[in-house]
C-alpha cells in the first residue's frame, strides 16, 4: 500500500536550524539601527544613543553567532532524527484505526482535547495541550482521523509516543 507522511517529527518548527535565526535577528537588528539612525530625533535624555548602543550590540552578538554556528559547528539534527528512525527502540505498524475516541476531560478551563485510537493491539493517545505539544504529536480535533483509516505509524516501543504518522492513499 502506497503512504503519505502526514507528520514527522524531522518536519517540526523546533528543528528549525539555530543560524537561520541568528541570521534574521540580525537582519532585523540592522534595519532597525538604521530607522532609529534616520528618523529618531536627538533628546537630552541620550535616548537615541542609548537605542543605537542597544540595537548595535544585538546586531553584533547575533551576526557573530550566526557565523559562529553556520561555520564552526556541525548540525546533526537530521543524523539524529534518522538514527532514532532506524534504532531498536522503535516500531512501525501499519492497520486501520479502531476504538477511535475523542474527548475533553473534566477541567475549568476544557481548554485540552484528547485523541485515542488503537491499531490492532496498540495504543496511542495524544493532547492538544500548549506546554505537551512541543516536539510532540498533537493535531487533535483535526479531523483527518476516524475509525477505518489505514495508517502506518512509527513509534517509540516505551511510551507509544507518536514519531510519524503516514496515511494510505
Amino acid at each position: 500500500m502506497n503512504y503519505y507522511t502526514y507528520w514527522s517529527i524531522s518536519e517540526l518548527p523546533s528543528n528549525t536550524r539555530s543560524f537561520e535565526v541568528f541570521f534574521w535577528v540580525s537582519i532585523a537588528s540592522l534595519i532597525l539601527w538604521v530607522l532609529i539612525k534616520k528618523f529618531k530625533e536627538v533628546n537630552d535624555d541620550y535616548e537615541k544613543l542609548i537605542l543605537l548602543w542597544t540595537t548595535g550590540a544585538v546586531f553584533s552578538l547575533s551576526t557573530i553567532m550566526f557565523f559562529y554556528l553556520q561555520f564552526c559547528t556541525t548540525d546533526t539534527t537530521e543524523k539524529r532524527i534518522q538514527n532514532l528512525f532506524n534504532s531498536s527502540k522503535v516500531c512501525v505498524i501499519e492497520g486501520k484505526i479502531s476504538d477511535f475516541e475523542s474527548f475533553r476531560p473534566i477541567s475549568r478551563r476544557k481548554a485540552v482535547t484528547i485523541e485515542k485510537f488503537k491499531i490492532d493491539s496498540i495504543d496511542f493517545q495524544y493532547e492538544d495541550a500548549l506546554l505537551g505539544s512541543f516536539n510532540s504529536f498533537t493535531k487533535a480535533n483535526n479531523g483527518i482521523f476516524k475509525n477505518g483509516l489505514s495508517v502506518r505509524i512509527t513509534y517509540g516501543k516505551i511510551n507509544h509516543e507518536i514519531l510519524k504518522v503516514e496515511i494510505a492513499k
